[in-house]
């Protein structure tokens, strides 16, 4: 369980995964569109330039949105800003979202260890401490990150985190202590023959006080389902559809 204002909202949380698409995901007319059609909060990806820039990316290299195979790690920030891709928008640091959306929270899910200072130094810079949740698939990443902030943010699950939780409740043994400062688990309704929706598993999780957000849900005979399962959040690429589900747009 975790107490932070970044969990504050009421009702079921609308996350547009990486913005709203088209235009191009993570971008800054992603994330303005996603805000137009009710979303609260940005689940985006940060990776860092060769000069060392938090930017908003969720690919290794260049070839989905580009078609260059060039990584984004080997472009500077001036590389990277001239980056034109296929769907159009505006290839976006972290510090530019944080400053052009200061009402807005983000969901940071940091995909590269060298991202980490990077991506600290945005939320120093902006005072953003009370609008980020940092996230990563790798739990030595995530546990770095949030131990360098000056001030608490929020935070969610790793992957091996994720699956321990799931592991330990699947044999009826206690998740409370696993979930210590962890206010939310993000997770697919199921991967490699593994459900997350069931209503045991939600009902488990709810009872630590930790949250649970579903992603990357998109119809909505699956976004009336988890509500009614009790999901705390549904991340998605249709931000316009679960926006009018919730109530939100």
């Amino acid at each position: 369980m975790q107490n932070h204002p970044y969990f504050s909202g009421s009702g079921i949380a609308l996350f547009a995964h990486r913005g709203y698409s088209p235009p191009s995901e993570n971008t800054f007319e992603a994330i303005k569109h996603a805000i137009d059609f009710g979303a609260e909060y940005i689940e985006t990806d940060v990776r860092c330039t060769r000069d060392g820039h938090a930017v908003l990316f969720h690919d290794e290299d260049l070839k989905r949105l580009t078609g260059s195979e060039e990584k984004v790690s080997s472009l500077s920030l001036k590389e990277f800003k001239l980056l034109k891709f296929v769907q159009g928008g505006s290839p976006t640091t972290l510090i530019e979202a944080l400053e052009q959306f200061p009402k807005m929270k983000f969901n940071l899910d940091i995909k590269d260890p060298l991202a980490v200072n990077p991506t600290v130094r945005a939320i120093e810079s902006c005072s953003a401490h009370q609008r980020v949740l940092i996230s990563s698939f790798s739990e030595s990443t995530r546990q770095k990150a949030i131990a360098l902030v000056s001030k608490p943010v929020a935070t969610s699950a790793s992957a091996s985190l994720v699956l321990r939780v799931r592991l330990r409740a699947f044999f009826g043994f206690g998740i409370s202590n696993l979930l210590n400062n962890v206010g939310a688990l993000q997770v697919p309704a199921s991967m490699y023959g593994i459900r997350f929706d069931t209503k045991r598993f939600i009902r488990q999780i709810s009872k630590t006080g930790t949250l649970i957000h579903f992603w990357t849900i998109n119809d909505e005979k699956s976004i009336r389902r988890l509500i009614n399962r009790g999901a705390n959040g549904i991340v998605t690429d249709n931000t316009e559809l679960a926006g009018r589900i919730l109530g939100k747009s």
